[in-house]
């Protein structure tokens, strides 16, 4: 008895084994062991990104340097050689379009500025060390208001790399004849469009 369970226990594994084998897929189907090779078709969709960045983060303030020699009485605070301008941040761009659509980069203020106030921007250089970014700026100085203008012409997709010294180089300048304040939430606002 012993000798025919060891045997019905062998053939059964044959068996199994067997039907394994017959079942596992032949290698030779998937190129593996350079047989017969097969391609399989899908597609993939990819969402449109549009991210653009000012660098440094100026959340914490913009920064008008004055000088101290051109603080007298009765003179404006924003007078003077090189007071009232601000050449420290550039804006970064990602951008993936959908279906190849050129954008734009639009600037504008969230809030009005007082009477008395002028804040203009203008791109004075670009770097793009990695080629990745069409060079489209706007080199003209736009005074700034709740109206959005274009600071970067029509461009594919394309990414600026990010931080200082990448992307435009921006410069800010303040008139500041009346001495008003800006806003509370007052914000200078870039859109990809």
């Amino acid at each position: 008895m012993k000798i025919q369970f060891k045997n019905i226990v062998c053939i059964l594994a044959l068996l199994n084994a067997s039907l394994i084998l017959a079942q596992a897929p032949d290698p030779d189907d998937y190129g593996v062991l350079g047989g017969d090779q097969k391609t399989t078709s899908g597609t993939i969709s990819l969402s449109g990104i549009s991210i653009v960045d000012v660098e440094p983060d100026p959340g914490l303030g913009l920064s008008f340097g004055v000088s101290a020699a051109s603080l007298e009485a009765g003179l404006p605070a924003s007078g003077g050689s090189g007071d009232g301008i601000n050449e420290d941040l550039w804006l970064n761009f990602t951008y993936r379009s959908i279906g190849f659509s050129p954008a734009r980069i639009y600037v504008k203020t969230n809030l009005p500025l007082p009477s008395g106030l002028t804040l203009k921007v203008q791109i004075i250089s670009n770097s793009d060390p990695t080629n990745q970014f069409p060079l489209n700026p706007n080199l003209s100085e736009l005074t700034l208001n709740e109206s959005e203008q274009v600071i970067v012409y029509d461009f594919g997709s394309g990414y600026t790399g990010d931080g200082v010294n990448n992307g435009y180089q921006l410069r800010y300048t303040m008139e500041n004849t009346s001495g008003a304040s800006l806003p509370d939430g007052f914000q200078v606002v870039y859109e990809i469009r």
